[in-house]
């Protein structure tokens, strides 16, 4: 099937190959159980086959510009991939051994064009990094011989921490009243402070493939609450 130009906020992906091994630093590759926590196997990669030249913009969720092209590879939210390969949805087609799904635009956060990671959609990407006042009272019990207790874990209101590695243009306005990208300036490498729930995990670290498996939080700039 050859598909010119998808209508409707769509895109066109074809997916990578199905998320059923993993690959061990030697080179050796393990077949897993992908029934076992899927949302953890689900493909969220995969090229661009066709894309629409412009957005319906009462239909997303936010006003942007188009930024995916045909031929980018792009990086999914699991959930929206999940739903279109689920049966009662079938937003989706086969060729041999290709799958293909149709998949709406809001729900791609990251292309990659030319080697480059451009996040789009007004996404950030984030590398987490501990909490300084944590590791400046660490380093201070050490020096007199203690060691501290780390019970953050069990503090479920904590805020977390992280240093923007990838950023993207900022989206023209919200339909929440209540959010906006204005005056929320930053840098690649400035350390921010974010809520507990937008520490989001851009992939699961069994099949991670983006920055070499890098670990990476996707949020975008009104979920940033703070710069340090």
């Amino acid at each position: 099937m050859q598909i010119k130009q998808t209508l409707g906020n769509n895109l066109c992906v074809k997916l990578d190959p199905e998320n059923n091994f993993i690959e061990l630093k030697s080179g050796i590759k393990l077949d897993v159980d992908t029934s076992y926590e899927p949302e953890k196997h689900i493909v969220r990669v995969g090229e661009v086959i066709a894309a629409p030249t412009r957005l319906i913009q009462r239909d997303l969720p936010w006003t942007t510009e188009v930024e995916i092209l045909k031929g980018d590879k792009v990086f999914m939210y699991f959930l929206a991939v999940q739903n279109c390969l689920a049966p009662e949805k079938k937003n989706y087609y086969r060729e041999g051994k290709d799958v293909y799904i149709f998949i709406k635009y809001h729900n791609i956060y990251a292309i990659l064009r030319d080697g480059k990671i451009i996040p789009v959609n007004g996404y950030i990407l984030v590398e987490p990094m501990e909490d300084p006042y944590w590791l400046r009272t660490q380093k201070r019990a050490r020096m007199n011989h203690l060691e501290l207790p780390d019970l953050r874990k069990y503090d479920k209101k904590t805020v977390v921490y992280g240093k923007v590695a990838y950023i993207g243009k900022p989206n023209i306005e919200y339909n929440h009243p209540y959010r906006t990208d204005e005056h929320v300036d930053v840098e690649v490498g400035d350390e921010i402070v974010m809520g507990r729930i937008r520490d989001i995990p851009v992939e699961y670290e069994y099949h991670a493939k983006i920055d070499g498996g890098r670990k990476l939080y996707r949020i975008q700039r009104h979920d940033i609450m703070a710069k340090l």
